[in-house]
């Protein structure tokens, strides 16, 4: 049976990237488990590929979140020219749909500025100014956030695994889990179908869409649980592609669950997509139908806490809101609907194929609320991460050394052996823990 000093659950993004910190700070026997063949698989690779600026973060309530995401902008740009990784400063609109929207539009602008972003950076546009720089788009007006890029995630989290592995990070991949045990001075993790067991003396769980489920294991979170929603995507037509050459989002009407609220993608390598819905789903790998296997989706209702479904099954927003999202998954035309309020000129046969599919893991409270910021778990000889949504890969280098920094203050380190010398990345480690941490 194998020991290591630290493992990490989840070769996505943030578990790579926690790997990739503490392998660079830190002497040790460490472990990424990942239950798939290769890194960034899941969420990592089918998100919508944006470096988001955090014009939309609230400085105040999310701080953190802001912080990392105006902090890994800077890192990602470095990173992607010094690997020669794809970078498209495709830019952003937010568009108001609504006079109301207007407002809101004006208070990401001073968001935007109170999270470090230069005033060159962003512009409120008018009716016209939407016009003038996209003819084909409509709005009341709109913020536009001159930096956001596109770029390839799964790219990305494929180098930092080469960079972590040159500070002596072990990857093991096909290591899916089926259970987590404590004794009193190590965690034992169990893999599905056999094979032998690892021993850390110290777990992070950054599972993505399994790591509720995996918090539960250590009697952690159980408060709390968590439903799945696939988005879903309709690839444009390169015929049609200059319908709209930047990205093009639109001020959430649904402030509670704003990922449901349609926009149009550019992607790095130049496609358009538009989406997505939202449809409930069984399972966090469900990308197509709504369960993978029978009585799939009667175990996810029955799955504890069931008072937190319960408590949502009141909620006649969400009720209204789900029965309109599944229509959309169903109905072409009803996703053609929806862009046609920001994009009137889109038509239905422009969508020509269905583009990549996602499953989000939302985690819910007792009341039923869903919530918006990541949740942490502190436990005996382990450190849990849930509910680390959007937007959690542009944010993930800068919010990974934030995490390792903390971790370490805490003490959770104090069995491996400090670096004595700079690793070999290109980020600094202290500057950017310090961007974050800083009051």
């Amino acid at each position: 049976m194998d020991s290591w000093d630290v493992a990490i659950i989840g070769g996505g993004i943030l578990g790579t990237s926690v790997s990739y910190w503490i392998g660079n700070q830190y002497k040790g026997r460490i472990a990424v488990l990942e239950k798939e063949a290769d890194v960034a698989v899941h969420t990592s690779r089918r998100n919508t590929g944006v470096v988001h600026r955090p014009f939309y973060l609230d400085p105040v309530k999310r701080r953190v979140f802001a912080r990392s995401s105006q902090t890994a902008y800077g890192m990602w740009k470095t990173y992607a020219k010094a690997k020669n990784l794809p970078w498209a400063p495709v830019t952003t609109l937010e568009v108001a749909t609504r006079p109301e929207d207007i407002k809101r539009v004006e208070k990401y602008y001073h968001w935007g500025l109170e999270n470090g972003m230069g005033e060159d950076e962003l512009e409120v546009l008018s009716p016209e100014g939407v016009r003038n720089i996209e003819p084909h788009v409509r709005g009341y007006g709109a913020i536009w956030s001159k930096t956001d890029t596109a770029v390839d995630y799964r790219a990305f989290t494929r180098s930092i695994r080469t960079d972590a592995e040159a500070e002596g990070v072990q990857f093991l991949t096909g290591f899916e889990v089926s259970s987590i045990k404590r004794t009193e001075e190590l965690i034992e993790i169990s893999p599905k179908n056999g094979g032998e067991s690892v021993r850390t003396r110290f777990l992070i769980n950054c599972a993505g869409g399994s790591s509720l489920r995996m918090a539960h294991m250590l009697g952690l979170g159980t408060e709390y649980c968590d439903l799945n929603f696939r988005g879903e995507y309709w690839e444009i037509g390169k015929e049609w592609s200059n319908l709209a050459t930047r990205n093009i989002y639109t001020v959430a009407q649904h402030p509670e669950l704003p990922f449901l609220d349609p926009h149009w993608i550019v992607r790095a390598d130049g496609r358009r997509e538009i989406g997505p819905n939202a449809v409930p789903v069984a399972g966090p790998y469900t990308y197509r139908g709504f369960f993978t296997s029978p009585g799939q989706a009667i175990k996810k209702v029955f799955e504890q806490p069931v008072a937190n479904k319960l408590a949502l099954m009141y909620n006649r927003d969400f009720l209204e809101l789900a029965g309109q999202e599944w229509l959309s998954s169903i109905s072409k035309g009803e996703m053609a609907k929806r862009a046609q309020e920001f994009i009137p000129e889109l038509k239905v046969d422009y969508l020509v194929k269905r583009g990549i599919a996602g499953v989000r893991a939302q985690v819910i409270d007792r009341k039923g609320n869903f919530l918006k910021e990541a949740i942490e778990f502190d436990g005996p000889l382990s450190y849990h991460i849930t509910n680390y949504n959007s937007p959690g890969a542009t944010g993930s280098p800068a919010f990974a050394a934030y995490v390792v920094g903390r971790l370490g203050e805490k003490g959770h380190f104090d069995h491996l052996t400090r670096q004595s010398a700079k690793g070999n990345g290109i980020w600094e480690f202290e500057a950017i823990s310090d961007q974050i941490s800083s009051s």
